[in-house]
């Protein structure tokens, strides 16, 4: 049975009877429980007894809904998981995070690594989850993951979107990644597109951060290298030319892999374009370097 589950910035482990005080600062919360049926937990009691519900699921099913903690603190800071609901009739796959850590692509990155265990580890056929039409953001990473909408209901008394997720016997890993395609057109791709090309290069960096997180090989080491490339622009604004120099060096050695065209983005010229770069930066006395690059789209025949 698994015990615990990572990620670069999380760890996340079941429920222990230590974490109810913890927990009761995002459950107790009316903003952060303001889409959830049940509304906010109004006493610690009420807190307890949830706990103790995850943790009795927990040795029931050998999963359930396990706390959020920061790796590098320590912090308990939300849940996450899948919990059998006899009476609808699947297994309901939900994510929430205390409202100091929204916005930082951690609900994506809990999110994708419970899908895969959900899967992989659990060999689970199907997920469910329920949202309220309002919660977007929410609605925004469950379409990340290719969760495809059913239908509207309402559920447990809350009007509800109904997403489900499938997965393909023998073929969990292949079907995740045809799920998470690149398509520059549109969500965080294509805002950090934007924001790279209008010298946005932190912003372009956030954006594409949130994709590489979920994403699977070959496009994650591709997303690092922009990322990589974002990240170093970023340090040129700030007057810090060893680390743009560090950084567009690692992208490059990233980039330089994946063929002229990948997912729709023009690799060779950029790599030239990084070359350009690393020779002006590095000369002495260094000279001024072109004009930072444009990502350039190039359209992929079906």
């Amino acid at each position: 049975m698994r015990a615990t589950i990572e990620t670069s910035r999380l760890i996340l482990r079941p429920f222990e009877s230590d974490d109810v005080d913890a927990a009761f600062t995002w459950f107790g919360n009316p903003i952060v429980m303001r889409f959830t049926p049940t509304g906010p937990d109004t006493s610690i009691e009420q807190t307890k007894a949830r706990v103790a519900k995850y943790q009795e699921h927990q040795t029931a099913h050998g999963f359930s809904k396990w706390i959020i903690l920061d790796r590098r603190l320590g912090r308990p800071i939300g849940d996450s998981g899948l919990l059998m609901l006899q009476e609808y009739g699947w297994i309901d796959f939900g994510f929430r995070l205390a409202q100091p850590y929204w916005g930082k692509g951690l609900a994506t990155e809990v999110a994708s690594v419970w899908v895969r265990a959900a899967f992989d580890d659990f060999h689970i056929d199907r997920l469910t989850a329920i949202v309220h039409p309002e919660n977007l953001a929410s609605i925004r990473v469950l379409e990340k993951l290719g969760f495809l909408t059913e239908r509207r209901d309402t559920i447990m008394g809350m009007n509800s979107i109904v997403f489900s997720l499938s997965a393909k016997d023998g073929e969990t890993d292949s079907y995740f990644r045809r799920r998470m395609s690149l398509d520059w057109t549109q969500g965080d791709l294509h805002e950090g597109l934007r924001c790279f090309h209008s010298g946005a290069f932190f912003e372009a960096h956030e954006h594409w951060e949130s994709v590489w997180l979920a994403a699977q090989e070959p496009e994650r080491t591709f997303l690092q290298g922009l990322i990589q490339v974002a990240a170093a622009f970023h340090h040129f604004q700030r007057g810090n030319y060893a680390g743009t120099i560090s950084l567009l060096r690692s992208a490059l050695g990233r980039l330089d892999r994946y063929p002229a065209v990948f997912t729709g983005i023009a690799v060779t010229p950029l790599c030239t374009a990084i070359r350009l770069w690393l020779e002006a930066l590095e000369t002495i006395p260094r000279t001024s370097p072109p004009p930072v690059p444009q990502l350039q789209l190039v359209a992929i025949e079906s």
